[in-house]
């Protein structure tokens, strides 16, 4: 099958239920002089071009620790620094369908647009949609500030992940109506980074107009950095290779391979960069706030009306931090002032960038912890160090920052709706990611029912969001048609529906938790 782009020819495959175009690419290589610079749209090419199989990915190394399996991530031997693909499943080629475009997790150092789509046939089985998905750079191939310490010479924000992004909807934009698609329906999905990434190109400018619904999973507005952090993180990796920041040839000549061993320091929890206290942020790769693309804090901008004309459904699940016992050494067996210690790591860098004490980041801490402790119990939970610990990070990490960027989105939209997962997966309770393959459509690959389970309820539920993701698509409101849940508007009341063995209404979810964080943050913000 032969489709024609403003690009040139693509020759695709027709699968059973489907067409699927791989590998094609939406914006020139990122090597050579273009590296770190943001993304120059592809030159068009004359002969047909094979799209039959799915491009390189960014070079990226194995998770450093154990985890249960929330993604199929391909971190396989097809890495390349000439990563700029995205993908195209298409039931009908002559239509005019919403088009849902995949953007991947994993970190901001993980993963590739073949995640959770490897096998497309759920998402596609039914023809209702047309569905993308892209390749972007990680970790210091996509998010290295060297404008400041290269003086101008190379003149990367550290923001040219999201560049990426913003040039695959543009390519979208172009061309989707090629395979089928309506341009002026496009919903964004995504799922740890990149609900991340999502709720950062609500605010972004040169995002603007490019979508026109989200859907979060997991994500948020605040997995970002002030600039002046970004420019420490790239002056360590160049005295980690002994360079000095006026050499412009030796910087573009690091090798990929020093590159990818020192994100692997910066992604190991106990590594001793990831613990260096001249980082208010956790230290590995991730935007930053650069006065241009990001030109303020996201949240300020969503405040102010950045993303007023954009439908948004968002949530998280209840244990986030679920299976991520092998990150803590010993966790198990701490007492509570081992876990407040431990967690004093993270603050120290907060208190000591924002001049607050040691003293009060203490204290702070002290407080969640008891909060903690009282909500676990009197809900019949586990409420021992290690798990206050670990429910403290998974909602320091998503559930505050969803919490936050539903507030903001609903300064401005009517048209905002979170979610709380709760419902009981194979493991017991729902961990990070829980809720995707529902709200992706593959609950019934090999991956979706190692997360899901293959029982009745999994099978009604699924019917459910299904329906819920297709009056989304449509018209980006979930009640549009009679056979689901009312899912109500989030606003000054905070309602939202809670997905568990039933589906409820529920106001202000976890309200005691949330409060003990509105405390917090008033002197340390969410997004440090």
């Amino acid at each position: 099958m032969i489709v024609k782009t403003k690009s040139g020819e693509i020759e695709g495959a027709k699968e059973d239920l489907y067409y699927s175009f791989r590998g094609i690419p939406y914006a020139e290589p990122p090597i050579g002089k273009n590296r770190w610079l943001a993304p120059k749209p592809i030159k068009p090419w004359s002969d047909v071009k094979s799209c039959k199989e799915f491009g390189s990915i960014c070079p990226q190394n194995e998770l450093v620790y154990e985890q249960e399996a929330t993604a199929d991530y391909e971190t396989g031997s097809n890495q390349n620094e000439d990563c700029l693909t995205l993908n195209v499943w298409s039931s009908e080629l002559n239509s005019n369908k919403p088009v849902l475009v995949w953007i991947h997790g994993g970190a901001y150092f993980l993963g590739s647009g073949a995640d959770c789509l490897s096998d497309s046939e759920d998402i596609c089985r039914d023809g209702k949609y047309v569905v993308v998905s892209m390749n972007y750079r990680l970790a210091c191939f996509g998010f290295l500030r060297l404008i400041d310490l290269t003086d101008g010479k190379i003149p990367s924000t550290g923001n040219e992940a999201l560049l990426d992004q913003i040039e695959a909807l543009k390519w979208i934009q172009a061309n989707i109506s090629s395979f089928g698609g309506d341009p002026n329906n496009v919903t964004l999905i995504g799922q740890s980074a990149g609900g991340h990434s999502i709720g950062t190109l609500l605010a972004m400018p040169d995002a603007k107009g490019l979508f026109h619904k989200a859907i979060v999973c997991d994500g948020g507005s605040e997995t970002i950095q002030p600039k002046e952090e970004a420019n420490r993180l790239a002056l360590k990796l160049l005295n980690e290779c002994n360079i000095d920041p006026s050499d412009v040839d030796a910087i573009n000549s690091i090798s990929t391979e020093d590159l990818k061993a020192f994100d692997a320091k910066m992604q190991d929890p106990n590594h001793p960069y990831t613990q260096d206290l001249d980082f208010a942020t956790q230290a590995h790769a991730k935007p930053c706030v650069d006065g241009v693309h990001i030109p303020d804090e996201p949240l300020n901008l969503i405040r102010a009306g950045s993303a007023k004309d954009v439908s948004v459904i968002l949530g998280t699940s209840d244990s986030e931090a679920f299976g991520y016992d092998e990150i803590y050494p010993g966790l198990r067996e701490w007492n509570v002032d081992q876990a407040i210690e431990f967690e004093m790591r993270d603050w120290l860098r907060k208190s000591k960038f924002l001049k607050i004490s040691e003293k009060s980041a203490r204290e702070d801490i002290k407080k969640l912890f008891d909060a903690y402790e009282v909500h676990l119990t009197n809900n019949k939970m586990d409420s021992s160090p290690a798990e206050c610990f670990l429910k403290i990070n998974g909602h320091k990490w998503f559930w505050v920052s969803t919490v936050r960027l539903a507030e903001a989105l609903s300064k401005n939209s009517k048209n905002v709706y979170n979610y709380n997962w709760t419902f009981p997966g194979p493991h017991g309770s729902p961990y990070h990611g829980s809720s995707l393959p529902f709200f992706l459509d593959y609950v019934y690959s090999e991956v979706g029912k190692q997360m899901c389970g293959e029982n009745e309820s999994v099978q009604k539920l699924s019917v459910i969001i299904n329906k819920i993701v297709e009056n989304f698509l449509t018209s980006g409101n979930p009640n549009k048609s009679d056979d689901v849940p009312v899912w109500p508007t989030y606003d000054d009341s905070m309602e939202s529906l809670l997905f568990a063995e039933t589906i409820e209404t529920i106001k202000d979810f976890n309200s005691s938790l949330r409060k003990s964080w509105d405390q917090v943050e008033e002197k340390i913000p969410g997004n440090l």
